[in-house]
């Protein structure tokens, strides 16, 4: 495998530390579960929790991939 050229690893691994960014990829996925969790019971109470139970589901959705992102960031950056 060809090795990451110089200008573009400043913009795929951010000048912080993997474990800072293990932490915010934590939080994230934290925060994806909280947002599920109030759509189930947004659902389940057929009420609307300042958002409508699909936002919820769609900001579930949104955090998780962002998180992951995060993830593979800490991972690939770690093995470096």
């Amino acid at each position: 495998m060809a090795a990451v050229p110089e200008n573009i690893k400043k913009i795929l691994f951010p000048p912080i530390g993997t474990k800072a960014i293990a932490i915010v990829a934590f939080v994230l996925e934290i925060l994806a579960l909280g947002c599920l969790v109030v759509g189930i019971v947004s659902d389940a109470m057929q009420a609307i929790l300042w958002l409508d139970t699909i936002c919820w589901f769609y900001a579930a959705i949104a955090l998780f991939i962002y998180g992951l992102w995060w993830w593979l960031t800490a991972y690939f950056a770690a093995k470096e």
